[in-house]
């Protein structure tokens, strides 16, 4: 832990929690087809976390900060993709859909 950190422990564990919750969000966007919500809540958790502040967050948990914001910028990217890549089946599906009770 930085000297920083020392000074002012919630501070630190405040940034540690944001690292933690912005990679467990990024990693979990890839779990539902449409989880564009997740994505965004990855990115702002991650951006909380590497913003300047009392404490500057230092090791793994930066890089888990930066890894939860590169995989939320990728959803945001290969949902709209693959939504085009795939729009034939995507009618279909929304056509079967509209045909159930």
């Amino acid at each position: 832990m930085s000297p920083e950190a020392n000074s002012n422990p919630s501070a630190a564990g405040q940034k540690f929690a944001f690292a933690a919750a912005s990679l467990l969000l990024g990693f979990s966007t890839f779990i539902n087809l449409l989880s564009l919500e997740k994505a965004a809540l990855a990115i702002l958790f991650g951006w909380l976390a590497l913003r300047e502040g009392p404490v500057r967050l230092e090791g793994p948990r930066r890089r888990w900060a930066a890894l939860g914001i590169a995989l939320g910028c990728l959803s945001f990217v290969l949902v709209p993709v693959f939504l085009f890549l795939f729009r034939d089946r995507a009618a279909e599906l929304l056509a079967a859909l509209r045909k159930l009770p």
